[in-house]
């Protein structure tokens, strides 16, 4: 049984963030609260403001994937403003122009992704993984374009035992797998969990990967091959917790609401 030495959810309690808001509803029980409402209202309000008519938000595919995964996390419930964004981010998604094991020159997500479960990776196979896993969060993930995606990366990662061209691309694809009700028992979801199993050192980390949001990802999943990883990650976030219940050097809410969030799917 894992036991922490701080309160890790002082971080949050005044917080107006979608993260801070998500945990002091489930895990500090303040929806009720006055004080919790308004700073609810105030931040889905901003996140709504300003989306443009064709459903997304400075035609940018990023701010858009931003604006959907703070709604996700604070009006949770899909609406007409989060389907107009879920189609204009899938319009742009075109299969038959990604090469998953093409080694040509690909264009990069450079911006910064703080406060979201996605690294900087090919930005087709970002926009992939990405549109993926909001279109499942937001219960589209039974819709024929949606599971045409789903099958066509299943062939790919057993095709590349586990991996989506490379390391960084994996993780983002890896993270739509793991939120399907399906596909989160797929073979290459499966193979993408041994694949880091290999990668994981005796310290609980993965090279070349973000501790925190793999320790997340893997925590969706009831398999063996993650718990065991698991058991490993938990024991090092025991360790270094830092004495205001936080964990990481920096993004200390978002890295702790990634391991509570974690540590919470696996009931501890």
């Amino acid at each position: 049984m894992l036991e922490l030495r701080y309160n890790p959810y002082q971080i949050f309690t005044n917080s107006k963030s979608p993260v801070g808001l998500y945990a002091r509803k489930k895990w500090l029980d303040q929806g009720e609260t006055l004080q919790w409402k308004t700073d609810f209202q105030e931040t889905v309000t901003a996140l709504f403001a300003d989306q443009s008519d064709d459903g997304s938000w400075r035609q940018s595919d990023l701010e858009t994937i931003i604006r959907l995964f703070g709604l996700h996390l604070t009006a949770r419930e899909s609406s007409p403003g989060v389907e107009a964004a879920l189609n204009w981010l899938s319009d742009r998604i075109d299969i038959q122009s990604v090469d998953i094991c093409s080694a040509s020159k690909s264009d990069i997500i450079k911006e910064k992704l703080e406060g979201l479960p996605f690294i900087q990776s090919r930005r087709d196979l970002f926009l992939t993984g990405a549109t993926l896993f909001l279109a499942c969060i937001f219960g589209r993930d039974k819709e024929p374009s949606v599971i045409e995606l789903y099958r066509w990366l299943s062939r790919k990662g057993q095709e590349n035992n586990g991996l989506w061209f490379d390391r960084a691309c994996s993780h983002n694809i890896f993270r739509a797998m793991v939120v399907h009700p399906v596909y989160s028992k797929d073979s290459a979801t499966v193979l993408a969990v041994q694949t880091l199993a290999k990668m994981q050192s005796r310290s609980g980390e993965w090279k070349d990967l973000p501790f925190y949001q793999t320790v997340n990802a893997l925590a969706h999943l009831d398999l063996k091959e993650a718990e065991n990883q698991l058991d490993k990650a938990f024991s090092r976030l025991g360790k270094t917790q830092h004495p205001d219940g936080s964990w990481g050097e920096t993004e200390a809410e978002w890295n702790t609401f990634l391991a509570v969030h974690a540590m919470r799917n696996k009931g501890l």
